[in-house]
């Protein structure tokens, strides 16, 4: 480790956690289907900003390494991009505008970009993306200082930023610091086309779908559940070894993301402030390790990182399993996926932020999360309560999980070693 690695993990990390931050907060909108006399939900807003904002970071990416520009570029796109997010909350804080999630989906794309365009950024903006998803909303609802009956009403929308304000500072800190540390270097470019075509199409798709699901019969939140996961599988197979393990980790992530009872309710401040030690010191020792060279990283580490998924997602099975299901997604979930992610990267950046979008559709796959209430009663107690999932969607969860590995061995077996890295 060195000044670089360390700038650009920092520039990771931050950026990513407030692109899905920022993501997370777009205001929702439901597709409503009705099927069999039961109404079926699907959360439009966050999964179309993050479709916007993985396509603008796809395009940045690809100009910047198309003309090898300076890594000065980048960092003046990560500026621009923090300053856009930061002017949309403060309008919207003055109550002047209301939220305009467009250029809020271009700031965060603009974050992203400059996040996975140097390789040892990538891990650490995909550890950043996935604590902003898993416990961004409980990490806000700690740091917010209520002052009146009205802010326990949750307004789904970017103003809450400023009370993270020390994070933004860091930000900006970080993104001027690696300025510094590696401005003159080159942006290389991507170079294989099948990274190029995954990193555009992946969110064209989801795109897709957002527009025409509420027109689908049956439930949508499965109808895009089982396209992703065709989606990924075909990705994986046509795309290099890497970036097909990469694809099918994203995928079990998603899966085992789309059955986790703990999202909406979990331990007080310090126990998230654990959580997320937890998922950056997995994502840290896989790196050192694949950095070191170890043979167990390449060949087996992603295998061994999904397998520990399935068997996270499977403890909802198990009878009467209330605390075993509370004890693996409240920490070993968080270590395993810093692991799994970081014994497969990095590859090319494109493939990276088109695979962004499947931890934000994740979380709005229908399941029995208790739904958030308005006024007093939207104060949650600092409790950890398991909400059972049902057990046909945790089955279809290590299902499609335990399948990615499978085809992870398969694809050792059958594919060169080959990277798109740069």
């Amino acid at each position: 480790m060195n000044g670089r690695w360390v700038v650009c993990a920092a520039v990771g990390v931050l950026c990513g956690y407030l692109s899905g931050y920022v993501i997370g907060h777009t205001r929702t909108n439901y597709a409503v289907v009705v099927h069999d006399g039961r109404a079926s939900l699907f959360g439009s807003g966050p999964a179309a900003a993050a479709v916007v904002a993985a396509l603008i970071a796809v395009a940045v990416v690809l100009v910047l390494g198309r003309f090898r520009a300076r890594y000065l570029v980048a960092v003046a796109a990560g500026l621009a991009g923090l300053a856009t997010v930061v002017a949309i909350a403060a309008m919207q804080s003055a109550g002047t505008w209301s939220q305009d999630w467009v250029l809020g989906s271009i700031g965060a794309g603009l974050l992203a970009a400059v996040a996975v365009s140097r390789p040892e950024g990538q891990v650490w903006f995909v550890a950043g993306s996935v604590i902003a998803v898993l416990y961004g909303a409980r990490i806000d609802a700690s740091a917010a200082v209520m002052r009146r009956y009205a802010d326990y009403a949750p307004s789904g929308t970017v103003p809450d930023l400023p009370e993270s304000w020390p994070l933004l500072v860091a930000a900006v800190i970080a993104l001027l610091a690696a300025g510094f540390v590696i401005g003159r270097e080159r942006i290389e470019p991507v170079t294989d086309h099948r990274a190029v075509v995954v990193g555009a199409a992946i969110p064209m798709v989801v795109g897709a779908l957002i527009l025409v699901v509420g027109r689908l019969p049956g439930k949508p939140s499965v109808t895009v559940a089982v396209l992703a996961v065709v989606a990924a599988v075909a990705a994986s197979w046509w795309l290099p070894r890497a970036d097909g393990a990469f694809t099918l980790t994203m995928l079990a992530v998603a899966a085992v993301i789309a059955v986790d009872p703990s999202v909406a309710f979990g331990p007080d401040r310090v126990g998230v402030s654990i959580q997320v030690g937890v998922l950056l010191l997995g994502a840290l020792v896989a790196t050192v390790a694949r950095s070191a060279g170890m043979p167990a990283t390449g060949t087996w580490g992603p295998v061994a990182g999904i397998g520990l998924l399935a068997l996270v997602a499977s403890t909802g099975l198990a009878p009467a399993s209330a605390t075993l299901t509370e004890a693996a997604y409240r920490f070993v979930l968080p270590a395993v996926i810093g692991s799994a992610v970081g014994s497969c990267l990095p590859v090319a950046p494109t493939t990276v932020l088109g695979l962004s979008v499947f931890p934000v559709v994740a979380l709005l796959v229908e399941n029995s999360r208790v739904g958030t209430e308005f006024g007093w009663t939207a104060y949650l107690p600092d409790t950890y309560e398991i909400a059972r999932n049902p057990t046909a969607a945790t089955i279809a969860a290590t299902v499609v999980i335990t399948g990615c590995a499978a085809l992870m061995l398969l694809l050792r077996r059958v594919s060169p070693v080959r990277t798109s890295v740069g």
